[in-house]
Formats: structure tokens, sequence, C-alpha cells
């Protein structure tokens, strides 16, 4: 009940917070500055010559202007918002230009290219406006991931298109943004973050639903918090003025279960347009991905039935994700939007000890207290007699299930032409759940690690794959997260000032459990973790831009506070409430009309995840004690930059950057007080550092193609990769120095080429390569590794050619596209995991085994040490091939899609 008052009692604190920055809203609004203005640049498609004359609005709005004898249109005296521009012109077909956000005192610069066609049967089309590529006030490192690249590019969700940015690297599925670790970049949806503060990651919203993502490197003003290494922020779709949508298929099934790569479907359809109430437009969207992924298990999965005759049989792999967005702009200084998203995963693993299936003899025995229980002994492919039972162990490995919700209320008010403010409500769900066969914890087969691999008929070992048995984890997880932001934005004569707070509020629980057989004193079961805490925590931030004879200068101050809650007694605590302030200075210059210089310097802070804080309080079985005691994680900044417009449709961005990163997490051995022996505690401890040079070329579509080049040099160190790095390896001596962090990848370059012929075909060609990862080698007899040896060596480049070709059809009055997508079409094999985890390992195995077997061999895949086959006194590798190591071969698929 205490904690259900400390959640109530947020709220009025929160109307109180809300009611005062109402208050004032008014009285800041005191004077008039430079007004914001859209600049419309209009020519046609082909030879890009200007069209004189266009008639250019703003839907809505009584807004608009006509195009001079440049092409070119201005709408000056604008409030902050987004707008529809709507272009006309006799003899070309009217373009629509949705989602063009206008902030205070800014100018929106867009080029719109028209096709010719006959006057007599003008129709309308959406266009997309070409923003303004040369950022002039803004000393930010961004890039943009446009709706075309979801639509026409060779890529499956938005890691994958980030991926291809400058200053990006992609290992094991993680991002990391200039060398910081995969959890320091935080997503944002329409600016609200999300990141589950148990453990991190981001969100999942289906890729053909999203205008626009913008991905923010470095430079971050000071609105940007609780990120040590960047910024993704998601824009959805909203309704236009008009009915209209998409619908999409894509498989790789080719009619027989044979004919098929990964067993992969994904069925895509959204849609919006006007709503019956005035002023309101709505856009819903649905994705459903099913696979069997290329690391297939043999795990049989339950089908259900639809309509009597339909079988429908879940896959390895299954999304659904939902989203929801209502729009209401009842006058040009009020917008009101509501978004409901609604994620859901069902999946499970491959694990190569797990991964056989076949018959296991079942042998009853007697404990010494006189319990009778169940021993395995010989496995076998095939039923040998009747004391053999059926053995699927893909089927003793957990099922996850990994579901979120998101409800969100954006207001958008706009007091003058140079005034606004925004307030942002959110509520969160995140519910993940980790078991075997819908078993809990206290049901779990197994009596010791070692059953899992020992014939009791003979007393003989397995020595790699698992015999018998469930796998031994339990995890349930559910958190809850309020959020309220309130943001307000004035622009005055040559200052855009910018001040906002955010507050939250978490409920935070889990349970987890590893091997569950294990029973304590006290009754409770496994090594474990089972807590539920409510922590707030909040910000505050000031910004100016001050624009001074050219020069921009960008000053911002953050504050922010974070509590550990009121459930921890006193004593364990030093400091209940944690603060700091963050400064960040950024400069920009523009040298020409073409050329911008920019410098920032900026501190960042990152609350650790919460597991690291809650984690095992006043229990010591083993698992890693959490510290309330933990500071934020905390990034020093320096970058420089330079933008270069080479003409109107090739832009280079070129930037230099430096990190000082300090008081990351690690795992140390301390002693407690009520405990006898040493107690694994999360620390504040480990150091790194990173830098490089970044490269980014674009090229606007002309002349029937475009092209977007990205080259990354950079340079990943520190004294762990892994936070938990001391409870895996033993270590000569404490790590202290800087080695090469596990994602230190130096040099990457993606080069993405769009070809096409308007209304008939097109094609998107991506080629990614990356010299090779670190590794460290170790030999067979080690048993305490030099920290020096750490990623002391380098695995083999790795290089993919991706390939997506489309051709485009009219087929009564509606726009379809037939299309083909050819991932790695080269079919390479890229390493891109040495030594996946083999959890859990029973006494006679190493954890460096794959690790040992490259070192020695030069060969990838895995493999343990048997028996000593050439009688030369030495063991030999026996391999296992273990499909985790490598990356997925040459995959083809082919899809549908209707544009109404």
């Amino acid at each position: 009940m205490s904690g259900l008052r400390r959640s109530r009692g947020i709220a009025p604190l929160l109307s109180a917070f809300l009611a005062v920055a109402v208050v004032l809203i008014p009285c800041a609004a005191l004077a008039q500055g430079k007004q914001a203005e859209i600049v419309v640049k209009v020519v046609d498609v082909k030879e890009a010559n200007p069209l004189p004359y266009a008639n250019v609005t703003l839907l809505g709005t009584s807004w608009g202007a006509m195009t001079d004898d440049t092409g070119t249109a201005k709408i000056p005296n604008l409030p902050a918002g987004t707008y529809q521009v709507r272009v006309q012109y006799i003899g070309f077909e009217t373009g629509t230009i949705e989602n063009v956000k206008v902030d205070a005192g800014a100018t929106v610069e867009l080029t719109v290219r028209l096709k010719e066609t006959v006057a007599t049967q003008v129709d309308e089309i959406v266009v997309l406006g070409e923003k303004q590529l040369l950022q002039k006030e803004s000393a930010t490192t961004r890039h943009l991931v446009e709706q075309e690249t979801f639509e026409s590019a060779p890529v499956d969700n938005l890691e994958e298109a980030v991926a291809l940015k400058a200053g990006v690297v992609a290992q094991a599925g993680e991002l990391h943004f200039r060398g910081g670790r995969s959890g320091e970049v935080l997503y944002q949806v329409d600016g609200v973050p999300v990141r589950d503060p148990l453990s991190g990651g981001g969100v999942d919203i289906a890729s053909l639903a999203l205008a626009e993502t913008e991905v923010l490197l470095g430079g971050l003003d000071a609105k940007y918090g609780n990120a040590q290494s960047g910024i993704i922020n998601l824009s959805t779709k909203e309704g236009g003025p008009r009915f209209g949508g998409e619908l999409r298929f894509l498989t790789d099934d080719y009619g027989a279960p044979d004919k098929t790569y990964d067993n992969y479907d994904r069925v895509f359809v959204g849609m919006g347009g006007p709503m019956p109430i005035k002023d309101m437009t709505y856009y819903w969207s649905a994705q459903g991905t099913f696979t069997d992924t290329y690391l297939r298990t043999k795990e049989v999965r339950p089908s259900r039935k639809l309509l009597d005759f339909i079988s429908l049989k879940d896959r390895q792999n299954n999304s659904l994700n939902l989203q929801g967005k209502l729009a209401w702009r009842p006058s040009s200084a009020f917008k009101l939007t509501g978004e409901y998203i609604d994620n859901r995963q069902k999946y499970d693993l491959y694990r190569h000890m797990w991964s056989r299936e076949g018959w296991v003899q079942a042998i009853l025995d007697t404990s010494p207290q006189g319990e009778v229980f169940l021993r395995y002994g010989n496995f076998s492919e095939q039923s040998l007699d009747s004391s053999y039972v059926y053995y699927n162990a893909p089927e003793h490995t957990p099922n996850y299930k990994d579901n979120y919700k998101q409800f969100k209320l954006v207001f958008k008010h706009t007091l003058s032409p140079t005034t606004y403010y925004d307030i942002k409500l959110s509520h969160q769900v995140y519910d993940y759940e980790e078991r075997v066969l819908g078993k809990e914890p206290w049901q779990y087969s197994g009596r010791r690690l070692t059953d899992f691999w020992i014939n009791y008929d003979d007393y003989s070992v397995s020595q790699f794959y698992v015999t018998n048995g469930d796998f031994p984890a339990y995890t349930r997880r559910y958190t809850k997260v309020e959020t309220a932001e309130f943001e307000f934005t004035r622009k005055y004569r040559n200052h855009l000032f910018q001040w906002g707070a955010e507050g939250l509020y978490n409920d935070l629980s889990l349970n987890s459990v590893d091997f569950p057989w294990i029973t304590s004193g006290d009754g409770t079961i496994g090594v474990r973790s089972d807590f539920h805490y409510y922590n707030p925590e909040g910000s505050f931030f000031l910004q100016d831009r001050w624009e001074h004879e050219g020069m921009i200068l960008n000053l911002g101050l953050r504050y922010d506070i974070f509590s550990v809650g009121q459930q921890i007694d006193i004593s364990e605590v030093r400091d209940r409430v944690k603060s700091q302030w963050s400064p960040r200075l950024g400069i920009a210059y523009p040298i020409s009309d073409r050329d911008v210089f920019s410098f920032h310097y900026g501190k960042y802070y990152q609350i650790p995840e919460r597991t690291a804080i809650f984690e095992n309080r006043g229990v010591f079985n083993g698992r890693t004690r959490g510290n309330p005691n933990l500071t934020n994680q905390t990034t020093v900044s320096y970058q420089a930059g330079v933008q270069h417009l080479f003409n109107d449709i090739l832009f280079g961005q070129f930037s230099v950057y430096y990190k000082d990163i300090f008081g990351l997490l690690a795992v140390q051995d301390v002693r407690a007080a009520n405990s006898a022996g040493l107690v694994s505690v999360f620390v504040n401890r480990d150091y790194a550092s990173s830098k490089g040079f970044e490269l980014s070329l674009v090229r606007r579509f002309k002349d029937n193609f475009s092209s977007d080049l990205s080259y990354t040099f950079g340079v990943a160190s520190g004294v762990a990769s892994d936070p938990r790095a001391q409870d895996q390896q033993s270590f000569l001596y404490l790590p202290i120095s800087e080695q090469p962090l596990d994602w230190d990848q130096r040099h990457t370059l993606s080069a993405n080429i769009f070809i096409s012929q308007s209304e008939k075909w097109g094609a998107t060609f991506v080629w990614q390569y990356g010299t090779g990862f670190p590794y460290t080698p170790i030999q067979r007899n080690t048993r305490e590794l030099d920290p020096s040896f750490t990623n002391s060596r380098r695995l083999p480049s790795t290089t993919t050619l991706d390939l997506q070709a489309e051709a485009y059809y009219k087929v009564w009055q509606q726009d379809f596209k037939v299309f083909l997508q050819a991932n790695n079409m080269l079919d390479a094999r890229n390493i891109v995991n040495l030594e996946p985890s083999n959890w859990p390992l029973p006494a006679f195995r190493d954890i460096n085994d794959y690790d040992v077997y490259y070192t020695e061999t030069g060969r990838a895949g895995g493999a343990y040490l048997g028996p000593d086959q050439d009688e030369d006194g030495v063991e030999d590798w026996v391999p296992v091939q273990d499909p985790r190591v490598f990356g997925e071969g040459r995959v083809i698929r082919v899809g549908l899609g209707l544009i109404f």
C-alpha cells in the first residue's frame, strides 16, 4: 500500500507543475521578433527548370503565395507548427507536401518537383518536400532516415537503416554510436523518450508507419538527456486531407516446406485520412512478421484453426506491431495528437548445446531420504526399448514474450508567430517473460547442473550436447513509466529561447530465478532476484540560440535529478536523491552560403539501468547485488564539423570527435556486513574513450538516380566491454589500461544507390564493408588471462551486398508494385559472434572453448576438446559447427505492394 500511496502522490505535483507553467506562458510573451517562413522552390521533374506563377498554399489556413520568375514562393509570418503545403501549376500534377515542421523564427526551404500532365486531367499526388540540406543554425551531427529508405531499400527494420549511417557500428544486433556501449542510445517517439528503466532497449514500430527518423550522434542540445551517445527520434505518420494508404506483403516461401529460406512472411497495412470530426485526421497501421530465422530450431510449435479449415502455426519469431494516431487542429494555433502503440513479440532462441532431439533412457532412483525421482541414462537418436522417452532439447529452452504499450498525448499551442509551447503526457508498459513450457520455477526438471550431461546408466558424460532437463532460467519483468513533459519556445530578436521540464515515475518489478533446483535455508528457490520498487526522476533545461554577426551560438544548461525512492533503508544509501548539472556549448559559423563550420562541447549523464541499483537487495545467493549508491555514468564530448553544399543536389558532412567516458558500470567483489564471504556488487569503476572521423555524402535524386555514401574511422577503447567481465573471466591482475572494445571496428563504409525510371521500375543497391572486430587470443591452458592480451587480434573483415528491385504498374487506376529483395547477394560468410553464449556450462567445459579453438586453428564455428585421437598426448578438437558464429547467408524474398 505504501507503494500505491507514493504512486498517487506524484500526480498533484505534476498537476501543480503544469498549472504553474500554463500561468507563466502568457507572461513570457512580451515582445515580437523575427517570424518563421516557408520558402518553396517549384521546378519540373525532367529538366529542373523553374515554374513561375505556381500557386502555393498551406492547407487548412488562408496563407499562400505565388512563385516568381525563379520558381520561388515565400510564405512569411508563420506561427510554429506542422503544415501541409499544396503546389498547383496548370499542365502539371498537383503536389501535396506533408508534415512540414516549422520552428519559431526558422526558415524552412523546400524543393518540389512536379511532373507534366494533360491540363484537363490534373490529379493530386503526394510528393516529398526536399528539406534544406545545410543546417546553418546547429552544431548537432544529424542524419535522416527518410520514408523512402523503408519503402525502397533492402532493410528489414529501423536498426538496419540506422546502421548505414556514419558513426554507427552494428554488432550482434546492437548499435554503438561513436564508440559507446549499446545501451547509451535513447529512442524517442515524437519527442517522448522510450526506454525500459530496468533493462534498457528501444521500441520497434512498423517501418512503413514512420514518416521520418532523426539520428543524432553528437552535439546534443540541452533538451536531450539521459543518453551518453546519441538519440534516435522516430516521427510517425499522420493522416492527410484525403484518404490513402498502403498494403504490402513480403515472403521467402516459394510453395513448399523445402523451398524457403527462413519461412519468412511479413504483412503490412496502413491507412489514414480525414475524420468525420472537422479538422481531425487519423492514421493507423498494423504489421505482422513471422519467421523461423536462419537459426531454426527443432521445436514443435502449437497451431490453431481459423474458420475451421485454415491452419495457423507459430514460428520461431512472431511479432505484431500496432499503431494508431489521431491529430486535431481546430485552428492554426492549436494542435492535439493522441497515439497508441502496441507491440507484441513471442519468440525463442537457438542454443547450440540444446539443439538436439532424440530419445533418452529414463531411470527411477531413490534418494537417501527415500524420495523416488527420475534420472536419465543413454541418449539415442532412436528409441531402443520401452524405457526410452522422447526428448526435444529446443522445446526445453525458454519461450519469450516481450510486449510494449504506449499511450501519449501531445498538445501544441502557438501563442504568436514567435512563441509556442508543447505539453506531452505518456503512459508506457513493458512486459517481459522468459520461461520453459509455461512452467513455474519449482516445476522445472533437473536436480543439479551436471545432470544435463551425465548418463546415469554407465556414468559416462556427453561432452557438449544436453541430453535431458529444462534450461535453468526464469524471468518475469514488468515496468510502468508515467511521463509528463513541458517545453516552451520563444523567438526574440536574435535569440531563440527554450526551456522545459520533465518528470517520470517508474514502477519496477522483477522476478528472476536461475538454477531453480537450489533451495536456500528460508525455502526460497534458486539463485534469484525478486523486487518491486518505485522511483521518481526529472530534469530541467535552458537553451538559447543566439545569432550574432553571422555566427550562431548555442548555449545550454541541463539539470537532472534522480531518486532511488523510499523503500531502501537509509542506512544503505549515502544520498537518496542524486542530481547534476550538464553544460552544452555549440558554435555554428556559416563561412559562405554553401559552407558551415561548427564546434560543440557537451557533458552527458545517464542513469544506470535500475537492475544495477535494485538487483538482489539483502540476499547473498551468488547473483550480483545492486548498489543504490551508484552515480550516473558520464561522457564528456568534443566535436568539430564542416558542412558543404557542393551544388543543389550534392551535400557533404565531415566531423571529428573525441569522447572521454567514465563512471561506467563494472562488477566488483566486496565485503558486506551481513555476509561471511565476498559479495559481487555493481560499482562505477570502468572508463573508456573514443575518437574518430566521419564523412557523409548525400546526392539527391536527379537524372534517374540518388546515392548516399558514409565512411567512419573510429577508435573505441576502454577497461572492459562488459560490466560483468570480471565475473566471466579470471584475470592475472585487475585491468586498469584501455584496450580495444568488442565493437572497435576501425573502418566502416556503406554505399546506398537508388536507380529509377519514373513509374516503371526502381532498384536500390546497399553495400557495406567493415574491417574486422577485435578478439582475445587465448591458449587452452590459460587459467588467468593477462589483461594486456584483451582484444589484441583482429577477425576478418565483413562485407555484404543487398538489393531491392521494383516494378511499378497501374491496375484499375491503383498503383501496384512487385519487388524482389535479395540480402547478402554474394553469400558472404561473415563472423558475427566468435564466442556466443553457452551458459550454463558444466565444470568440465571452458567458457572460452570457441575462442581457444579459433586462436589455435584459425577456424571459426566452435569446438570442444575431445579424446586424443592421434595419440600425441594432446586432446583433439571436435568441431560443433555452431551457426550462431556466422551471419545469415543469401536470402531472396518477393513481395507485392498496393498504394491507394
